[in-house]
């Protein structure tokens, strides 16, 4: 008897299956359809841009290159096509670049000005084009402008606070601001989160500040005679990458000339 009944429960679950198959097929066979579909579609729009990505890291490192060797024009005309049309993490790479290249510096600014204020570009690329903005102010001489262009990035959480707040002291130095370089100098000293090198050139720069000021300013003496120099000193400054324990030969990646 039990056999029997087994038998009869193998036809019943047979015959449901049968019947949800007959009711169901359709938008089965549909969904499996969209899924090898929409499987194959992902997989194509992944190769696609993986091969963008390939073919305008090559256009980008072929401008770098007429850059190195000197081409600017052509350089900025070749970082001008990709930002126009290559992906968007290097176009914006690309607009940034082409705006340091150009022979009108002032519109060189209003092009890296509008870059860190288009809300389109991330976040850490708004930066680096005011810290390239920064150079080219720095080349100006204004130190009002320099501390305005500077300010913004040297908050606490800020991707180039470090050599925001290094450049800031160089330019300080450079126009005979002796207490704001060393009141920067000495906050890279102490700040245990920036870079050792950055720190050992600090110490490099308070002691050359040291040199031309004295440790310990009188004032209303006049410099004697054979004592500390005078003039400007002037400064090269290069963007210090912001990795902590990074590799360091302790030397200044900065062309430091006091002035005769």
């Amino acid at each position: 008897m039990s056999d029997i009944f087994h038998e009869v429960d193998e036809d019943v679950r047979r015959d449901k299956a049968a019947e949800l198959w007959r009711r169901y097929q359709t938008p089965i066979v549909i969904l499996a359809v969209l899924i090898v579909a929409a499987t194959g579609a992902w997989s194509y729009y992944q190769t696609n841009r993986q091969k963008a990505a390939e073919a305008a890291n090559a256009r980008f490192e072929a401008a770098v290159a007429l850059a190195n060797d000197g081409k600017a024009k052509e350089a900025a005309a070749a970082f001008d096509a990709l930002a126009k049309d290559g992906p968007k993490g290097y176009a914006t790479l690309a607009r940034i670049r082409a705006a340091e290249l150009r022979e009108d510096k002032a519109l060189a600014l209003e092009e890296l000005n509008a870059i860190a204020e288009d809300k389109n570009v991330d976040k850490l690329n708004q930066e680096v084009a005011l810290l390239r903005a920064a150079l080219i102010i720095l080349d100006g001489g204004s130190r009002e402008k320099m501390e305005r262009a500077l300010g913004p990035m040297m908050t606490s959480n800020g991707a180039f606070r470090f050599s925001a707040q290094e450049w800031n002291g160089l330019d300080a130095l450079a126009n005979n601001d002796f207490d704001e370089a060393e009141r920067v100098f000495d906050i890279l000293l102490s700040d245990r989160d920036a870079p050792q090198s950055m720190r050992q050139r600090a110490a490099a720069y308070r002691g050359l500040l040291h040199a031309k000021r004295g440790p310990k300013p009188a004032p209303a003496a006049a410099p004697a005679g054979g004592g500390a120099t005078s003039g400007n000193v002037t400064v090269t400054p290069v963007i210090e990458p912001e990795q902590e324990g990074a590799a360091s030969s302790g030397d200044a990646p900065f062309e430091v000339k006091p002035s005769k």
